[in-house]
């Protein structure tokens, strides 16, 4: 990938460009930077994009998101209270962040806020986070899409959970790029689908 002017490597970490300085963006806390660390060749993060995260957890990448997609927005669906209560704090700072307190098993409660999302982003650690995708791709038919998946949330050794994953992705999607980040989130690997 040819990495945007706002963003750079530096150190073994990414760094993104914001008000003439540079933040640091930790592999170790981002599993997108972690896929950008990792060789990831896709980057459809644009000024305008409009992003559905799902898993938005208490705000690391998504408040990068943020910056990036400026003049887009990004809505950020979690289901803990106490995560959203971390995403209210930050969307006070960050005024293109919708969050939303919610469960990413019913896309059509969120839909009014997030209209036609260019980008699915998911970061959600359990047993069903395949099918969760799916549902929400599906439903909102966006550009492209990012699925990381955590290993341990389902029952089975790590290989055959990838192996098995992968399929059920490949008979819904074109499956573009799998990108291991294990060096970064243990017992994850990063999936761009179209």
């Amino acid at each position: 990938m040819i990495i945007p002017n706002y963003l750079r490597k530096r150190r073994g970490l990414l760094e993104l460009k914001q008000n003439k300085k540079w933040i640091v963006w930790n592999p170790y806390h981002s599993k997108l930077a972690a896929y950008v660390l990792g060789k990831g060749k896709n980057w459809p993060f644009l000024k305008e994009s409009n992003v559905l995260y799902l898993g938005a957890a208490e705000g690391n990448t998504i408040g990068f998101l943020s910056e990036i997609c400026n003049e887009g927005k990004i809505v950020g669906v979690d289901i803990s209270p106490m995560a959203m209560a971390e995403l209210v704090n930050l969307a006070e700072k960050k005024k293109n962040l919708i969050p939303f307190l919610g469960d990413a098993h019913f896309p059509g409660k969120y839909e009014v806020y997030t209209g036609n999302p260019d980008i699915i982003y998911q970061d959600i650690a359990q047993s069903n986070q395949i099918e969760l995708f799916i549902r929400n791709y599906h439903y909102f038919k966006p550009k492209c899409g990012f699925l990381m998946i955590k290993s341990r949330s389902i029952s089975g050794k790590d290989k055959d959970v990838f192996e098995k994953s992968e399929k059920m992705l490949e008979k819904e999607f074109k499956l573009l790029e799998i990108i291991d980040i294990k060096k970064w989130a243990k017992g994850h690997k990063a999936y761009y689908i179209e």
